[in-house]
């Protein structure tokens, strides 16, 4: 099969296209024919090894598993021993292991069943982004009539975020570039601040929640943004080092808000199948729009990832991935 692989730390320039074996499935796993696959900014940070932190499991100086992506859609092909409530056929999304390759390894509680009216491409682009976006939409409380903030509103999460919001009947105001002040409006954003050109400093209050992904507002200014008791649910910000890269600025979010009033979340998305049967029953009923900036083959998977890099990404980079004329034979 054909993966797009590197066992070197480095940018997207380490990455190749490579004939590598099919997968076998373990105990508790089965193998998915990949149809699309989309890129996270895990990606990025697992191939650079960036944080350090990182690289934890996956050897200090070399990478042990060559393979990259998480996200998938396509169909079941292998099953192996102890896997119940899946069979061969079955067309699943949700996370794998090298995703961006023909064939992927999965754990079954991973994967959810693709639903009736939901592209392959969409079903590749929700896993990652879309548990991260809905269970953030729960943690910062979000309900009828509230006021939220989403900071990075154009981005994979961002997108996500504020439907979702929109969808619990919350009035959403998103933060983000010039270029993507439309896009914002149309997902449903009642108001959206141009960060680009000093709209920030003419942002108004108070919000019930903000959901910040990108980390661009300072956390005081933040706390000012916030009614009492109001809810903070940070899921990225920016490098803030070799070391721990963003969680740097999840933790001095936290410590900032120990004292007044106002509550912060450092947030990270637990992936589950119950999360992707409820994106995925959203698609399908109209309520969220999957926003893909790019589709892209296999062989420009080091290409999107060095766009997705730049944070200009509108939503979502696709992977579509052709599987070889090759037959799988385990």
């Amino acid at each position: 099969m054909q993966a797009v692989i590197s066992s070197e730390y480095g940018g997207p320039e380490v990455l190749r296209l490579e004939t590598v074996p099919v997968p076998e499935p373990a105990a508790g796993q089965v193998v998915v024919r990949v149809h699309a696959a989309s890129l996270n900014p895990l990606d990025w940070h697992m191939l650079r090894g960036e944080p350090l932190l990182a690289r934890m499991g996956n050897g200090w100086r070399k990478r042990k598993l060559a393979g990259l992506g998480t996200d998938l859609a396509g169909d079941v092909v292998a099953i192996g021993a102890d896997v119940s409530g899946l069979a061969v056929g079955d067309r699943v999304f949700g996370s794998g292991q090298g995703t961006f390759a023909e064939f992927a390894l999965a754990k079954p509680a991973n994967l959810a069943l693709v639903p009736d009216g939901l592209a392959m491409t969409d079903a590749a682009a929700l896993p990652v982004a879309g548990i991260t976006a809905l269970q953030a939409v729960k943690a910062a409380e979000v309900g009828e009539g509230h006021r939220v903030l989403v900071v990075g509103a154009s981005g994979g999460v961002g997108t996500l975020a504020v439907q979702l919001a929109v969808a619990a009947d919350a009035s959403v105001t998103g933060v983000c570039s010039t270029a993507n002040l439309d896009l914002v409006r149309e997902l449903g954003a009642s108001e959206v601040v141009d960060y680009s050109s000093g709209g920030l400093d003419d942002l108004q209050g108070p919000f019930d929640s903000i959901i910040d992904s990108i980390g661009s507002i300072p956390t005081r200014r933040c706390k000012q943004l916030l009614v009492p008791g109001g809810v903070m649910v940070v899921v990225g910000g920016p490098d803030g080092g070799r070391l721990l890269g963003p969680l740097t600025h999840l933790v001095k979010v936290k410590l900032s808000f120990v004292n007044g009033g106002r509550r912060a979340r450092p947030f990270l998305a637990k992936l589950d199948r119950s999360s992707l049967e409820q994106l995925g029953a959203h698609v399908v009923a109209g309520r969220l729009r999957v926003v893909v900036d790019r589709t892209i083959p296999l062989s420009d998977a080091p290409e999107g990832l060095a766009h997705l890099e730049t944070r200009r990404a509108r939503g979502k980079v696709v992977v579509t991935v052709g599987p070889s004329s090759d037959e799988l034979r385990l």
